[in-house]
């Protein structure tokens, strides 16, 4: 029986380079990702937790974005790609530290 499944990842936290302003393309800043991946389960069919994240951060460490939505948008295909029984993904980028008195971000939602 196939059922779907909502995949939670919340508070993965890493360092990159990501941004457009001169500081941000030196020295990379601390960034926080949450995903909600909906997907077909069966017992044969599941998600690996572990290696989404390992996938996240490899994609953002490797890459120097300018824009977060650069980055969501070419993340969300690189999911869907490498984990073909995903069918909705929001994923969201924030930065904790880039402006003193908030938390900033952006989200991407994807039906597939």
């Amino acid at each position: 029986m196939n059922e779907s499944i909502v995949l939670h990842i919340e508070n993965l936290c890493f360092e990159a380079i990501i941004g457009v302003l001169p500081q941000e393309r030196i020295k990379p800043q601390k960034l926080i990702i949450e995903a909600h991946i909906t997907y077909i389960y069966d017992d044969e069919c599941y998600l690996n937790y572990a290696k989404i994240c390992e996938q996240i951060e490899h994609y953002i460490q490797s890459n120097t974005y300018g824009l977060l939505e650069s980055a969501l948008i070419d993340i969300s295909h690189k999911l869907k790609a490498h984990f073909s029984n995903i069918t909705h993904l929001t994923l969201c980028i924030k930065k904790p530290q880039i402006l003193a008195p908030c938390v900033v971000g952006a989200s991407i939602t994807k039906v597939f």
